[in-house]
């Protein structure tokens, strides 16, 4: 019986330790709901002090790192959470998108395939892991995976240039141009359609210049279609064979009109990449 007892007091305080830390990581994860990183990071660490086999807890931590940019230290805790627990497939995606962001392209896909056999349905429409295969020059693969987001999101211009783009490194424009993904309508406006027809071959990179600048719009939307003209128009001149011109624009976008999209580490990387060639 004395024994009994012993064990049982032995018991409480790991139980009640678990429940602190299950009950900080709770606020941690309001913090961070909250846009509140520096809070959210404090009250994650002193949950994973009170339990540092948490997986929860080290993927938190790493979410954190990757909104602060720390995406060394993101892939760090993610893998200490794939450690703790094999099949987190949210780790895996997190982790492959922090390799991505730091031009690790391979690692990327890696992570981003593993995140795909533990969650199939995800798959098609993975157009992240599509990046990816660009910049490995797996473009046939590439062109696969945008087939299949296309299906997700019939009127995403960007699905369908990227299609296009990898399309053009297997059979070059004109045959890729006779595949291109249909888009009626894009809801981001006119001018993610000029975008589209630039690249169909209907008209000038100054059409999606002056497309972008035309309405009224408030700072961040212009920036954002600023960005997004002199990105595309980039990519443009990256599939027409002109890679000075191509840097030249996403140069632009990079430094010139800066935005909070996936799409501006995308233009990173491009610039990381191509700057080595």
């Amino acid at each position: 019986m004395r024994t009994l007892a012993l064990f049982s007091l032995l018991l409480l305080p790991v139980t009640a330790f678990a429940e602190d830390a299950e009950d900080l990581l709770d606020k941690a994860r309001s913090a961070y709901q909250k846009r509140n990183y520096d809070k959210a990071l404090t009250l994650t660490e002193s949950a994973l002090a009170a339990a540092p086999g948490s997986a929860e807890g080290h993927f938190l931590r790493g979410s954190i790192f990757m909104q602060q940019r720390k995406f060394e230290l993101a892939i760090e805790e993610f893998t200490k959470a794939l450690e703790i627990t094999p099949r987190f497939a949210p780790a895996h995606e997190q982790r492959g998108t922090a390799h991505f962001k730091l031009g690790k392209i391979k690692e990327s896909i890696a992570d981003y395939d593993e995140q795909i056999k533990l969650e199939p349905e995800v798959g098609p429409a993975h157009w992240r892991r599509g990046l990816s295969l660009y910049y490995a020059e797996r473009f046939s693969d590439g062109g696969a995976q945008f087939t299949t987001s296309d299906k997700r999101e019939p009127n995403d211009v960007e699905n369908a240039v990227w299609h296009f783009l990898c399309n053009a490194r297997v059979k070059g424009l004109e045959k890729a141009r006779d595949n291109f993904l249909a888009v009626k309508q894009d809801s981001r406006g006119d001018y993610m359609m000029k975008i589209y027809q630039l690249f169909k071959g209907d008209v000038k990179p100054a059409d999606v210049f002056t497309s972008a600048e035309a309405g009224t719009f408030g700072d961040d939307a212009r920036r954002s279609r600023r960005f997004y003209a002199n990105y595309y128009v980039g990519m443009y001149y990256e599939a027409s064979g002109e890679p000075q011109k191509s840097l030249e624009f996403i140069k632009n976008a990079v430094e010139k009109y800066p935005i909070g999209d996936y799409m501006m580490d995308v233009a990173r990387v491009h610039l990381q990449l191509r700057g080595k060639d």
